[in-house]
């Protein structure tokens, strides 16, 4: 406790006690920015830190990064933020690199990380598009939409979470893993009954934005399978003239003070904490 923390103009992080301090620069931000941006910094070898603060766009402001609040603060560093090793056992940084970045992360003799591409761009999803940009083909790029809804699922969470879970993936009473779409997706009566049809890309096109704030967007969606001769909706939904399904159907949850996630198990909910559905 009495740990002070100062951002330095040129990004870099002090923290300080009343009998020592240590000074940490910034090397890395991970996030788009739409709900926060962490910091990570290598701090020796192959150790590297998250940063115990991030930045917060919802509230314009800095707190503690997510998952940090638990953590000891016994000591500087650990004060700092949390420690990864660069590779093996998860989680592990390199792995956190993998998803935030485009193509392959090679970790060098010395230890060091060599990022092919900063931030996630096209051939993250596409693959090299080397052979396409010289003459584009049918086959000569990856295309995601041309698989089954359930293996897109899978191919979304290599960095949403796979629908096949792992350790503590797939515990639904825990809101930090509303975070993790496809596992839930994967739950919910909608996609069981589909036919196998319903993937990501059925609500969310690839190459736009997230419409958020935009229930009506959303909605179509939903009666675009929910019609009155198939799979009608319930009778107050028909009774709405402009039903949010999603406000209903997929409920925010607080993952953290500062994030909330949809809930993408779709279902019928009867109340907080809106993690797993009655039906």
């Amino acid at each position: 406790m009495g740990f002070r923390f100062i951002l330095q103009r040129d990004f870099r992080i002090r923290v300080a006690k009343a009998d020592a301090e240590m000074e940490i620069p910034v090397e890395w931000a991970f996030g788009s920015g739409t709900h926060g941006v962490t910091f990570v910094s290598r701090i020796a070898g192959d150790s590297y830190l998250e940063h115990a603060f991030s930045y917060y766009a919802g509230a314009d402001s800095f707190d503690l990064s997510p998952g940090h609040r638990a953590l000891p603060s016994r000591t500087l560093l650990e004060a700092a933020g949390q420690t990864f090793r660069l590779q093996g056992p998860a989680p592990n940084i390199r792995a956190c690199f993998q998803c935030h970045s485009t193509g392959p992360v090679t970790v060098l003799a010395k230890g060091d990380l060599e990022i092919n591409e900063t931030g996630v761009r096209c051939e993250a999803c596409h693959g090299p598009g080397q052979l396409h940009a010289a003459k584009p083909a049918k086959g000569s790029i990856r295309n995601p939409r041309s698989m089954t809804a359930g293996d897109l699922n899978r191919f979304c969470g290599s960095c949403h979470r796979s629908p096949d879970g792992g350790p503590g993936v797939n515990d639904f009473t825990n809101p930090w893993n509303v975070r993790h779409q496809p596992p839930y997706l994967e739950q919910s009566r909608c996609f069981r009954s589909s036919g196998g049809a319903l993937s990501c890309l059925s609500c969310h096109p690839a190459h736009e934005l997230l419409r958020r704030n935009d229930p009506d967007y959303y909605s179509g969606k939903c009666k675009s399978c929910h019609t009155g001769d198939r799979r009608p909706p319930a009778k107050v939904c028909l009774a709405d003239a402009s039903p949010d399904c999603t406000s209903c159907h997929m409920p925010s949850v607080a993952a953290d003070p500062h994030l909330n996630f949809r809930n993408h198990w779709i279902g019928v909910y009867t109340g907080s904490p809106n993690l797993i559905p009655a039906r």
